[in-house]
C-alpha cells in the first residue's frame, strides 16, 4: 500500500503543462513530462522545521513520563520512545523525497482554517504530549498500579498508524495539519489509496497512535486520557466531514459513494 503511494507522488512529479501565448494573444497549453514540477517542489526552512517536530514531541513526552515515573529503569518505556525516534526519522525521509510540498503546507495553520479546528487540535496535544505519558509515568513509574503484558499490540497499533497515515499522505496532496477548504491550491476530493475505503483514513490513524504508547508501555491507567484523545478525534471527524460535505464541491457525491467515516461497516 505505502510503495503504491510513493510510487504514484514519483509518477506525479514528472507531469506539468506547458503553455505558452500565439496567435492574437490566445494561450496555448499542453500536457508534457518532464522534472519542472519536481523541481519547483523542494523542503523549505518551515517544511525542514515541521519534519524535525516529531523528534521535539516525542522529547518532551520522555520528560513528562519519567518526571512522573520518578526513575528511569522502565524498558518499555524506552521502547515507546525509541519507536517513536524510529518512525520521525522513516517518515521525515518518506517526506522529503516524496511530498516536500505537503512537508511546507503541514508546517503552519494556513490561512482559513476553522477557529473549532485549533481548539481541537490544542485539547488532543494536550492529551497527547502530557495527559498520556503523565498518567503512564505515574502508573507504571511511581506507583505501579497496573502492569498491563500488552507490548506487542501496542507496537501492532503504531505500525498501524505509521503505515496508514503515510499511506493518507502520500495519496492526497491536500493532506494539510488543519481542516479548511484549501482554495489557493485548487482543493479537490481525493478518491484513490485508503480514501476509496473510508473518508478520514489519517483520523483512523490518530487513533491507533493515540492508543499505542499505554499499550507498548503497559500502562492501563493512561488509556483514560488516551480513550479521550480518540473522543476528541471522532468530534474532529463529524466537524470535518460536515464542513467538507457543506464546502467543498464533489464531496457529496464521493460520500455517497465510500459511506463511512472511519470504520468500514459501522460509522
Amino acid at each position: 500500500m505505502l510503495w503504491f503511494a510513493v510510487k504514484r507522488r514519483q509518477f506525479v512529479e514528472y507531469k506539468y503543462f506547458s503553455c505558452t501565448t500565439r496567435d492574437k494573444g490566445k494561450k496555448f497549453c499542453l500536457y508534457v513530462f518532464g522534472e519542472k514540477e519536481s523541481m519547483q517542489q523542494h523542503l523549505t526552512r518551515e517544511g525542514a522545521k515541521y519534519l524535525l517536530a516529531p523528534f521535539l514531541w516525542t522529547s518532551i513526552m520522555m520528560i513528562v513520563f519519567f518526571a512522573a515515573a520518578g526513575r528511569f529503569d522502565i524498558p518499555r518505556a524506552w521502547l515507546a520512545f525509541g519507536t517513536h525516534f524510529i518512525g520521525a526519522v522513516l517518515g521525515a525521509l518518506l517526506m522529503y523525497r516524496f511530498a516536500p510540498e505537503l512537508a511546507n503546507q503541514r508546517a503552519s495553520a494556513r490561512q482559513g482554517t476553522k477557529g473549532w479546528d485549533k481548539a481541537i487540535l490544542t485539547i488532543y496535544f494536550f492529551l497527547l504530549l502530557l495527559g498520556i505519558p503523565f498518567t503512564a509515568g505515574f502508573d507504571v513509574g511511581r506507583y505501579q498500579w497496573s502492569n498491563s503484558q500488552s507490548t506487542g499490540l501496542g507496537l501492532v497499533c503504531y505500525s498501524l498508524f505509521f503505515l496508514l497515515f503515510h499511506w493518507a499522505m502520500l495519496t492526497n496532496k491536500f493532506f494539510e495539519g488543519t481542516s479548511r477548504i484549501q482554495m489557493d491550491r485548487d482543493h479537490r476530493v481525493i478518491r484513490s489509496g485508503p480514501y476509496a475505503y473510508v473518508r478520514h483514513p489519517g483520523y483512523v490513524a490518530m487513533m491507533f497512535a493515540s492508543v499505542a504508547d499505554p499499550l507498548i508501555i503497559g500502562s492501563l491507567y493512561s488509556l483514560i486520557p488516551s480513550c479521550l484523545a480518540v473522543g476528541v478525534i471522532l468530534v474532529r471527524t463529524g466537524l470535518e466531514d460536515r464542513m467538507l460535505r457543506n464546502e467543498l464541491e464533489g464531496y457529496a457525491e464521493y460520500a455517497a459513494t465510500v459511506k463511512y467515516r472511519l470504520i468500514p461497516g459501522i460509522w
